[in-house]
């Protein structure tokens, strides 16, 4: 497989393409950025080697601990982990479960320790949730969520397409 480093240099190289593409499709430069981004992060951070000690498993450094059920659940190079579509699309549903985690343990824990009352209720949580939706939509576009989700996917493809590519390489030039 391609290493590290390659990925890296296939995630950078597919940046311009991809803001060309979201700006085109879109029509909001907003929506471009925040797809070019979320493609840089899933390809760097969020791609599907999170499975093993790799370079997108150590770039989480102190948050490594998020992934390390992770890593336990999924085998490396299953379609769960490497799956063109499961693959992000586990690892976003993960990723968030994981997120709403620590994040609740955090508010109940300053809560609790900081200011000596209860934790926020999930209607007071639900309000804040929907305060930060109307401002992504008011300042980033409608089609926020979707854009993201298509640039962490795209990130991720890029490497199982690189290591499919590179698989039939390898084994085509076997042959020959």
């Amino acid at each position: 497989m391609p290493s590290g480093k390659t990925h890296d240099a296939i995630t950078i190289i597919l940046a311009a393409p991809t803001f060309l593409v979201a700006l085109g499709a879109t029509g909001n430069p907003a929506l471009a950025v925040l797809a070019t981004a979320t493609m840089l992060f899933g390809g760097f951070m969020f791609g599907p080697d999170l499975d093993i000690q790799s370079r997108q498993y150590t770039r989480w450094r102190i948050f490594r601990f998020l992934w390390f059920p992770y890593k336990v659940m999924f085998k490396h190079r299953s379609r769960w982990s490497h799956g063109i579509i499961f693959g992000t699309l586990i690892r976003v549903l993960y990723f968030t479960g994981m997120l709403a985690l620590v994040l609740s343990a955090g508010i109940y824990l300053r809560a609790a320790l900081v200011n000596g009352s209860l934790a926020p209720n999930l209607n007071e949580i639900g309000q804040a949730w929907r305060a930060i939706e109307g401002s992504v939509r008011q300042n980033v576009g409608e089609h926020a969520i979707w854009v993201g989700l298509a640039g962490l996917w795209w990130g991720a493809a890029s490497h199982t397409l690189t290591d499919v590519i590179w698989s039939v390489l390898r084994k085509g030039s076997e042959i020959f």
